[in-house]
């Protein structure tokens, strides 16, 4: 795709160069040999782009049953794109808000049932896997730093589940601020090319073919104002949205640059990465069963791996391939307490005052403490300036890694033993945090620490853990201290 504004203005020179050489009024001796200017002046840039990044957009659609009607099947339609040949496949995460069963599909090739590998609501990006029988061909991405208001951008995407639909724009804006029913969107892309529901998680690429936005929402009741997540930010963020290490419990012990070749940034001293051999400079080319293109690939091929395991790995090492061992350490779940009189529900501690972080409940004394049955806001509710503390014990029901969520408006914390699973947000932003922790199966202490500040009050606490989908932490899994 490179060069292809030269390349088409060099074929249209031509094209005209050949026309004017010709005599107007004589019939051309072959006509077949007449048509291929015509054909070469049709192929513009938006169809270089389409014919280029066709393959590597998928449809997505969401079905599950309707609450009223149980036979009855609503489905969601979304867009996504390949990230690597392995059939992973990067979209929005607000496509996921609800159960449902997910198929992924390459226009006019059939659709592939897929798993979701990880989420951020907070970002609204997410991973699927599909296991397509074949290498998939992944989008190729470009930069967002550097884009220009005016330039000309592609959007392709699932309108409607229509099917894959391509439209052409500009960059309207950048750096622009937005929210939507999901969540509160910062330095958005702004665009002119049309988005509609069915398009979000589809690619906004450039004239070269290149992914620099995911197209994510748009602006209610006004036309032609859409909006699209910086792929600068989505290189950035993803390795964080899906947490190899700590979502399957394993230390590897290294870091790799963001936009560009997997080089690797850091080895921590005596980790596994460091024990085999790996060093700052070497260049990943491959690691277990995966070919290594990029930085984001490192955190693909890590997807399902175990402490334990040994995986190859092959770097460029001074112009040399170079082949390592490494295996990954396991992290030790946290074994659960031997917990006697308890009884169901929290113990729930509220306090009074005036602060713009969670102060620290050590040194403060409650104005009331009750027995509840959950994460529930009570007397708080409509009040400004009060703190909670829920205390008690949460019954793990299987060994494994587990995801404990946390979504408020001012402040929360939440704690498993004497570790922060989930901490208070940087700069007291709203929205869903996450935290990961191994843990066995039985009783551990766990609390919940709530701040409001003014405004609307909103705590959910949620996890997810093995053979189960997220969801509210439940009343029958919580336990305090019998009197």
């Amino acid at each position: 795709m490179t060069g292809i504004r030269t390349r088409c203005l060099l074929l249209v020179s031509a094209a005209l160069a050949a026309g004017a050489a010709s005599v107007p009024a004589a019939e051309p001796e072959d006509p077949a040999a007449a048509a291929v200017p015509y054909d070469v002046m049709r192929r513009t840039a938006v169809v270089e782009v389409y014919q280029a990044c066709k393959d590597s957009v998928v449809n997505i659609g969401a079905s599950r049953p309707d609450p009223g009607k149980p036979k009855v099947r609503q489905t969601e339609y979304a867009s996504g794109v390949v990230l690597h040949p392995a059939g992973y496949i990067l979209t929005n995460a607000h496509l996921l808000r609800q159960d449902g069963d997910i198929m992924v599909g390459f226009d006019g090739d059939g659709e592939f049932p897929a798993r979701l590998v990880a989420a951020d609501e907070q970002r609204d990006l997410a991973v699927l896997k599909i296991d397509a029988g074949r290498p998939l061909k992944p989008i190729r991405l470009g930069r967002s730093q550097g884009l220009l208001v005016g330039e000309r951008v592609v959007t392709m995407g699932n309108p409607f589940g229509m099917g894959l639909t391509v439209a052409e724009g500009i960059v309207s804006a950048i750096g622009r601020n937005t929210r939507s029913e999901y969540t509160f969107y910062r330095d958005m892309i702004q665009t002119d090319a049309t988005t509609n529901p069915g398009s979000s998680g589809g690619p906004l690429l450039n004239v070269s073919g290149e992914m620099v936005g995911v197209n994510t929402t748009k602006k209610l009741g006004a036309d032609n104002i859409a909006f699209a997540i910086p792929v600068d930010r989505v290189r950035e963020t993803l390795p964080e949205v899906l947490a190899v290490e700590e979502r399957f419990g394993f230390v590897l012990g290294l870091e790799v640059a963001t936009l560009g070749p997997a080089r690797v940034t850091r080895v921590a001293k005596g980790s596994p990465a460091a024990k085999a051999g790996i060093r700052v400079g070497d260049v990943v080319t491959r690691l277990g069963d995966e070919d290594i293109q990029a930085d984001l690939d490192v955190h693909l091929s890590l997807v399902g791996v175990r402490g334990g395991e040994p995986l190859e790995m092959r770097v460029l090492r001074k112009g040399r391939f170079e082949t390592f061992t490494v295996t990954p350490r396991a992290v030790p779940l946290r074994p659960a307490e031997v917990a006697a009189d308890l009884e169901p529900g929290l113990q729930r501690l509220t306090y009074r005052g005036e602060w713009k972080r969670l102060p620290a409940f050590e040194g403060l004394e409650p104005t009331r403490t009750e027995k509840v049955r959950g994460f529930d806001l009570g007397p708080a509710r409509g009040q400004d300036g009060v703190a909670l503390v829920f205390r008690g014990y949460v019954d793990v029901p299987a060994d494994g890694v587990y995801a404990f969520y946390l979504e408020s408006d001012d402040g929360a914390r939440l704690r498993i033993g004497d570790r922060v699973v989930v901490p208070e947000a940087p700069d007291g932003e709203d929205g869903r945090r996450r935290g990961f922790i191994p843990l066995k199966a039985g009783k551990h202490p766990v609390a919940v620490e709530y701040l409001e500040i003014r405004g609307k009050e909103r705590l959910e606490v949620s996890w997810h853990g093995p053979g189960q989908r997220r969801k509210p932490v439940p009343a029958v899994v919580l336990f305090r201290d019998a009197p």
